[in-house]
Order: C-alpha cells, then sequence, then structure tokens
C-alpha cells in the first residue's frame, strides 16, 4: 500500500514544527526571561545619607564619633567612601575631643585605616588654652592605635604664632605632635 503524497509532506511538515517547537523551548526557556543580576565594581553595594557611628571602647566611653553627609561601601574594593566626613576622637581621660574634619574620606577594609583629603582640619582644644588647628590636604588615622600621619604641608595655627612643616605624626592619646621635615615658624614673643 502506498501512502498518499500529501500525508507525507504534512507528516514532514508536522515533524519540522514539533521539532523546531522543541528547540525554541530548549533554546528560550522561561527563566531565560528573568533579568541577570550583575553586580558593577564601580557601584555601591550599599550607602547611608547622614551617617552617624560611635565607637565605644570596653569600658563603654565613646572613641570616636564619625559623621558623613553620605557613606558609601564599594564592593569592588571593600572601601567605605565619605562625604563631608567629621569626626571627633575623644582622649582617654579629657573631655574635649580632637576635631577632625574634610570634604573626603576613605575607610579601608576592616576599618584600620581612614585616608582623609581635601582641606582635612584638625582642631584641639586644650584645657586653658586656645584652640590649635592644623591643617592638610591629606591624613591617615588609625583608630586602633590612636594615630594619625601625613607627608604632606602641615600648617598649625595655634594662639602666639603659626608653624608649618612636611610631614607629622600625631598621637590622639598624649596630644604630641612630632613635625618631619622643613619646619618652620612665626612665634609672638609673650
Amino acid at each position: 500500500m502506498k501512502i498518499p503524497r500529501y500525508l507525507v509532506t504534512g507528516g514532514i511538515i508536522l515533524l519540522a514544527v514539533a521539532l523546531a517547537l522543541a528547540v525554541g523551548y530548549w533554546n528560550i526557556r522561561p527563566a531565560s526571561f528573568t533579568p541577570q543580576v550583575i553586580q558593577d565594581p564601580l557601584q555601591p553595594d550599599f550607602f547611608m545619607d547622614n551617617a552617624r557611628i560611635r565607637q565605644l571602647n570596653e569600658q563603654g566611653q565613646p572613641v570616636y564619633d564619625l559623621v558623613s553627609v553620605r557613606a558609601a561601601h564599594q564592593v569592588g574594593d571593600d572601601v567605605t567612601e565619605l562625604d563631608d566626613p567629621k569626626l571627633l576622637y575623644y582622649r582617654e581621660g579629657e573631655q574635649q575631643p580632637w576635631d577632625v574634619q574634610a570634604r573626603y574620606g576613605e575607610v579601608s577594609a576592616g576599618g584600620d585605616r581612614v585616608d582623609l583629603s581635601q582641606n582635612v582640619v584638625i582642631e584641639q582644644q586644650l584645657a586653658g588654652q586656645p584652640v590649635r588647628r592644623l591643617s592638610t590636604p591629606a591624613l591617615s588615622i588609625f583608630p586602633d592605635r590612636h594615630f594619625a600621619e601625613t607627608d604632606r604641608s602641615v600648617r598649625i595655627e595655634a594662639a602666639n604664632g603659626v608653624t608649618t612643616a612636611t610631614g607629622m605624626e600625631a598621637n590622639f592619646n598624649d596630644g604630641a605632635i612630632k613635625l618631619l621635615s622643613n619646619v618652620r615658624g612665626e612665634h609672638d614673643a609673650l
């Protein structure tokens, strides 16, 4: 018995359509229509506006208060960027903290280093004395060590004069400031 030609052609077309639908479904699954989430390393994975952070020591006393207009954590390099950070760093046993401000800051992974830049200003109020003001283009702070340093120019304004230098090391606990090189000063005689 011979199969009519129209049935053979119809069967081939039906098989081709079924095969095309199977291949199409295999290549275009409904799951492929859901968007893929790709983390851009230049985009933050979280941010905070008007961030406020307080670090306490073992006795529950404040070590520092950090306020920033915006804080954004960058997933690519695990750094938190700070806009207009203001840091009050409390000295052990003293009521008056060091007041540190800058236009920009970065907190390293783990928080063991804070790099400040663009108009960094440190003001220190000592008991019974006028405010001492330090300014520098960049400053690195190591909170765990209560230490700050810079290799850039430094200007110190005190009640009786102005001192400039290149490079500085500062100990937040005892208030000691070490100027590293090119130290120049203009002071009024008392």
